[in-house]
């Protein structure tokens, strides 16, 4: 499996890209594959205003993906500016019956509706979303010299089983819509 984990916060060393770090190490390699886009650090322009090399990048990896995993803040109960952007520049091309699972950070406490959101975005480019998904917050991380940490065990196992269910999605006969 070719697994992309897009990081939709926009700050480096944020809680959302901790959980993308974790599900990297999580996945079982080399027989898989997992590429981290953190979108902070990528270039890429308001939808209209023009193409950089790091949307073609972004949109060449989503279409060689066989999953995917989105995470993102939880900017005033819905999904990130910066990962709304990113998604904008993608189309069916790149989503259509590949399997997607979600994850969100909240600061005080947890909160789906992010992901609710996101549900519908990637129905409207007909993503299969898994329908397990994991939601954290601050409190759940542990912050180290080496930058934060889940240290919740429920949400660890949570993670492991969205990525058994996308290899097992993945690896599932699918129906072209």
């Amino acid at each position: 499996m070719n697994l992309l984990v897009i990081s939709g916060s926009a700050f480096p060393g944020s809680h959302t890209n901790a959980v993308a770090r974790l599900i990297e190490s999580l996945v079982e390699q080399p027989e898989h594959k997992v590429t981290l886009v953190d979108l902070c650090g990528w270039d890429i322009p308001v939808l209209g205003q023009g193409k950089t090399v790091d949307v073609g990048e972004l949109k060449r990896l989503a279409y060689e993906a066989d999953a995917m995993m989105i995470g993102t803040p939880n900017y005033h109960t819905s999904y990130s500016g910066i990962l709304k952007n990113a998604l904008d520049h993608l189309s069916i091309n790149e989503f259509e019956m590949k399997p997607v699972g979600l994850f969100c950070n909240s600061g005080g406490m947890r909160n789906s509706d992010p992901l609710t959101q996101l549900r519908m975005v990637m129905r409207g480019v007909h993503a299969m979303v898994i329908p397990t998904q994991a939601s954290t917050c601050d409190s759940d991380f542990v912050k180290t010299d080496e930058g934060l940490i889940l240290e919740n065990e429920q949400i660890r196992e949570r993670l492991s089983i969205m990525i058994d269910t996308l290899v097992k999605q993945t690896y599932s006969e699918t129906v072209s819509i």
